[in-house]
């Protein structure tokens, strides 16, 4: 049950922590291809890491949800910049 709530926790302030730009600028600048490439390499990346070390299983799981933030995050701009009429 702690573990849900750690993690219901990590989800709110990744949304925060996105939602007011506190995102790397290399990854502010990819486009929409390499960002949802990036995002899988580290999710695959952490599950390597997670397959030796099984601590670590955690890091999946904390990766899917920030990445996931910052996929929608991309998207939910383009998506406002068009309904305002601009082109992306």
């Amino acid at each position: 049950m702690i573990l849900f709530l750690l993690l219901l926790a990590f989800f709110i302030g990744s949304e925060i922590s996105v939602q007011k730009g506190f995102i790397p600028k290399f990854v502010k600048n990819l486009s929409a291809w390499k960002l949802i490439l990036f995002s899988l390499l580290i999710i695959f990346l952490m599950a390597v890491i997670s397959f030796f070390i099984k601590q670590a299983a955690i890091l999946v799981i904390l990766s899917t949800i920030y990445l996931s933030i910052v996929i929608s995050n991309y998207y939910m701009n383009g998506f406002s910049k068009m309904e305002r009429g601009k082109k992306i």
